[in-house]
């Protein structure tokens, strides 16, 4: 009986945070379509004049096309030094490993604040400050522990005998690592791709810190559109990229599963 009600009052608790995670969305999306030319909740009137306005803003399209840019070079130089850390982490014994482990999970740890701050003082004693290339490191740095965690917990399930099945077929190591190792991760790969993608588009305290004129991302575009007007177009740009988002993660789950990927 005391089994059940935890069981119960667990299940109740777990659909309240839901519920309390979910509200903001609930006001975003219906607040997009109203016909108010102020933001607000419950929307007044239907009208999808707000999307069109966003889709025909340029400014949040020059914001849009850096952020997709940097969200891809910077998922593309983490799917490497991840996996690298990742296989170092799960295939190897070493001293010091744990701190390493630790070392690649600090970004996920330390304040958003207290990283930018760092970043920027880094990044200003090279020359990188309110540059392209300073902004794609650090959201390497950002992105990076996703591709470890994702990438970590689908090699832990790689039975180790497939490799060594391949090498003694006379296969060499880096043949194996290509041609069977890497299909194997590829679920990990893509989970972790995706996640990092995401990660480095939406990212916004690091950023407010490094970015410059002609660098600016669509997250802190739409917040400096709100300094100035409130209006429904930055519900509208919102409930776009919660479609996209949606869809990817969705197609993603339907495709390779995103479950087994952080069951460990």
């Amino acid at each position: 009986m005391r089994k059940k009600t935890s069981e119960r009052v667990l299940k109740l608790y777990v659909a309240l945070v839901m519920l309390f995670l979910a509200l903001p969305i609930a006001v975003v999306i219906p607040s997009s379509f109203g016909n108010d030319s102020s933001l607000r909740f419950p929307p007044k009137g239907f009208s999808l004049k707000w999307f069109e306005k966003a889709w025909n803003t340029q400014a949040f399209w020059d914001a849009f096309q850096v952020s997709l840019l940097v969200a891809a070079i910077a998922t593309a130089i983490s799917l490497v030094i991840g996996t690298l850390a990742a296989f170092a982490i799960v295939r190897h014994t070493f001293r010091g490993k744990q701190f390493f482990e630790f070392l690649f999970m600090t970004p996920l740890v330390f304040p958003a604040i207290v990283l930018a701050v760092a970043l920027s003082m880094v990044l200003g004693s090279v020359g990188l400050l309110r540059n392209f290339w300073g902004l794609v490191f650090a959201h390497v740095i950002i992105t990076v522990p996703y591709i470890v965690r994702t990438v970590g917990a689908t090699l832990s399930e790689i039975d180790i005998a497939y490799e060594e099945a391949a090498a003694t077929l006379g296969a060499n190591a880096f043949r194996t690592f290509c041609l069977v190792t890497i299909p194997m991760l590829r679920p990990g790969l893509i989970a972790g791709a995706v996640f990092s993608a995401i990660m480095s588009f939406d990212e916004f305290t690091v950023s407010l810190f490094l970015v410059g004129p002609g660098v600016m991302t669509l997250p802190l575009e739409i917040y400096h559109y709100t300094e100035f007007q409130m209006d429904p177009t930055v519900a509208a740009i919102s409930t776009m990229l919660l479609g996209v988002t949606a869809l990817i993660v969705i197609v993603i789950e339907r495709s390779i599963g995103l479950k087994k990927q952080f069951k460990h």
